[in-house]
């Protein structure tokens, strides 16, 4: 098990192809903060599923097009291959995930199982949302979150065990519909909203137009503006910028590199710009985020010489 702290999700792609856990038990537990300065899930993919489960407070999740919102107790299954993360106003939340490889389920279960190979070649729809009021499904997740944190003798199997329950009981409760084919127009326009979000991926850090956006898409700059609006909640300058102070952020924790300099590499021409756009999203200055995570290494470097000391 790998467990990902909140900072280090500014730092994954629009498509992550990063292991999961282990080749032999591809499975990956992440604990997330919302309300921490570092954290930020900007919109990706994977080819995983991913199992989302809220601790406390509320998280609006963006998903595929349109938006979810968890309260405590709710989960939120999200198959491979749809697009990602924090909704404009993503609300104040902890919440933990876990994102496998659903073929782990087939490795483990009986073959041949039809509900499972319908989900993987996508010949059903499964229901994101799962409330807390379905106590079946509610007390298998619990189960097995408790189980991949605890990692006590054979929890690997019980976890693998766990999801084929969970899985067998979206069934059982028909949490899932018979996959409707999307028409031709919208499927476009789902794979035009990835290569626009890796092409920003790719050119942040240089100068980048509206109407280069636009002909990533292969649209008109009005109707990109609207579509990107649709699909994702922002307006394509309100996402470029949220991306470029995310990876500012990264810079910030990770090198000594002047404010400016970092500033420019993010694509911000401007620095009073780049100010204004930091506080807007980040809540304070850059300044006093790069002052902060100083802080917490250094109070992370005094526990670790602590514990040695008691070792010794």
């Amino acid at each position: 098990m790998t467990k990902v702290s909140s900072d280090l999700k500014e730092k994954i792609p629009v498509n992550e192809r990063q292991q999961r856990g282990t080749s032999l038990f591809p499975l990956q537990y992440n604990f997330c903060n919302t309300e921490n300065p570092y954290y930020d899930l900007w919109l990706h993919w994977h080819t995983e599923f991913e199992l989302i489960h809220i601790l406390s407070g509320s998280y609006n999740l963006f998903l595929g097009d349109h938006e979810i919102v968890l309260n405590k107790g709710d989960s939120c299954i999200i198959p491979g291959k749809i697009v990602h993360g924090d909704a404009p106003e993503k609300g104040a939340s902890k919440y933990e995930s876990a994102v496998f490889d659903i073929e782990l389920l087939r490795q483990h279960g009986f073959s041949p199982d039809s509900f499972i190979n319908d989900i993987i070649l996508e010949n059903i729809s499964l229901q994101n949302y799962i409330p807390a009021e379905q106590k079946d499904i509610f007390c298998t997740i619990e189960f097995l979150f408790d189980t991949i944190r605890e990692q006590r003798e054979g929890w690997d199997i019980i976890a693998s065990g766990a999801l084929i329950v969970f899985f067998g009981l979206l069934k059982k409760n028909h949490f899932y519909s018979e996959k409707k084919i999307l028409p031709a127009q919208k499927r476009a326009r789902n794979k035009k909203l990835d290569l626009v979000l890796d092409f920003i991926k790719k050119n942040y850090g240089n100068d980048i137009s509206l109407e280069q956006l636009s002909v990533a898409a292969g649209f008109s700059p009005k109707y990109f503006c609207r579509v990107f609006k649709e699909m994702t909640g922002r307006s394509p300058v309100e996402y470029l910028n949220w991306f470029r102070i995310s990876r500012s952020c990264a810079l910030l924790r990770e090198s000594n590199d002047k404010l400016l300099n970092i500033a420019q590499k993010c694509g911000f021409k401007d620095f009073s710009y780049f100010i204004k756009m930091f506080h807007r999203y980040k809540g304070m200055t850059p300044l006093k985020y790069r002052n902060m995570e100083l802080k917490a290494n250094k109070a992370s470097e005094t526990e670790s010489a602590q514990k040695e000391n008691k070792i010794c």
